[in-house]
């Protein structure tokens, strides 16, 4: 943000230059809005800042309760839908033409992409330990066939779904230890840099998506237990096709970026805390 703040003037002859361009970033945004809100993003982010403070819980009783207090308050600004959403919008705006994402709108707006939808919003609200349990054990009285985990496989694949749960993972973490050692005085703060050296050492990313690789089945399985075989392949056909690998791919990168500034954000808001608050 702030260096577009910097180069405002050269953006604004550009614009005075090239009035076409602007209009068309500007349709183009009105595009990845409604592509965050019609692929279901919009509603599957809201768990994130509860999903932070969840991880944050881990350090009760190591540090004071103030401290944990502040950094949850601030994961639940860095980490906020809005938050995340404005920076998502910008980077799909970027990355997909405005034809591109026209057509995966189309997609999603079928019979078959409102369904698949509507099962992964509903499961972002339900996705709870209890509910899990309790589909796994249903699982065992009838296991999916061949087909169904194949389909799940593919759509995993197709969707760059272990990288976007890595990649989430990572972020939480990350912004977790920013906060914890922004409440540090400044002399022993640890720096941004040098927490996720330190945390990819911790919990490296290869094992991270192993461990991930073999969750999501499981957790797809339960995402999509209401959709029929025949719309789940038309999920996968569609995730498959060039416009679907640029679409996700696309999704893949906002998502990352996104997570990772809610990271830095954390230590801004952080630093931003009183002194009596900190460690």
């Amino acid at each position: 943000m702030k260096a577009l703040m910097r180069s405002a003037g050269i953006f604004a002859a550009l614009f005075v230059l090239a009035p076409s361009a602007h209009a068309q970033s500007a349709e183009t945004l009105g595009l990845a809005e409604r592509l965050f809100e019609r692929s279901g993003l919009a509603l599957q982010l809201q768990s994130f800042p509860a999903q932070f403070e969840q991880g944050l819980s881990q350090n009760r009783g190591k540090v004071p309760d103030e401290v944990l207090a502040a950094a949850a308050e601030a994961g639940r600004k860095a980490f906020a839908a809005d938050a995340l959403r404005e920076e998502i919008v910008r980077t799909l705006a970027g990355k997909l033409p405005a034809a591109d994402m026209r057509q995966v709108l189309a997609w999603l707006d079928g019979q078959v992409g409102r369904r698949i939808t509507l099962a992964e919003e509903s499961a972002a609200g339900n996705m709870t330990a209890e509910s899990m349990r309790a589909y796994f054990e249903s699982e065992k009285q009838k296991p999916p066939g061949s087909k169904r985990a194949a389909l799940v496989a593919d759509l995993i694949a197709a969707t760059k779904a272990v990288e976007n749960a890595a990649s989430a993972i990572e972020a939480m973490s990350l912004g977790i230890a920013v906060g914890m050692d922004a409440a540090q005085p400044v002399e022993k703060r640890i720096g941004f840099s040098n927490l996720r050296k330190r945390l990819r050492a911790a919990m490296p990313p290869d094992k991270l998506r192993a461990n991930m690789g073999a969750a999501l089945p499981g957790m797809n399985r339960f995402i999509y237990r209401g959709i029929s075989d025949d719309d789940l392949a038309a999920y996968v056909e569609f995730n498959g096709t060039a416009l679907g690998q640029r679409y996700n791919q696309a999704v893949t990168d906002a998502l990352a970026q996104a997570l990772t500034r809610a990271s830095v954000r954390i230590g801004e808001l952080m630093q931003a805390v009183p002194e009596k608050k900190k460690i």
